[in-house]
């Protein structure tokens, strides 16, 4: 898959010790294959300590209907590799939907919003290294 195709679906940062996915578009079960390589690759270092995602589905549509197992296998290997805390950026309340059915956190360790102070407010509040700036800066 090309850069720009990649950079079009999904885009993958590593903040301290949160992983930042930006996602976009209806993504394919070869999209879906290629975000849980590049995650396990990217949190490799941390991945034996408690870790955090902010997730930004807010461009996103969502899995094609083949593509959402492997939507669950993404979601099972990060827990299984102690991603204890994920926030969700999302703009629809479908997108919350598809996200709580495949999540297995509860809400002391899941939390949806639209507002990026408040997932960033939220990840310092459970004890993660992460602003919204070093994000931008890890995307340039």
């Amino acid at each position: 898959m090309s850069t720009n195709t990649k950079q079009e679906l999904y885009q993958l940062h590593l903040v301290g010790n949160v992983l930042c996915v930006e996602m976009s578009s209806v993504w394919s079960t070869s999209t879906v294959k290629k975000v849980l390589k590049d995650t396990q690759e990217l949190v490799d270092a941390i991945k034996h300590q408690p870790w955090a995602a902010v997730v930004d589905i807010r461009n996103w549509i969502m899995p094609t209907f083949e593509a959402f197992e492997g939507f669950q296998e993404i979601y099972d290997w990060c827990a299984a590799n102690n991603q204890t805390h994920e926030v969700t950026l999302c703009r629809f309340e479908m997108q919350k939907s598809i996200i709580g059915d495949v999540s297995s956190y509860n809400a002391e360790h899941q939390f949806y919003t639209q507002s990026l102070e408040e997932a960033e407010q939220w990840l310092v509040n459970n004890g993660f290294t992460f602003s919204y700036e070093k994000w931008l800066q890890a995307k340039v």
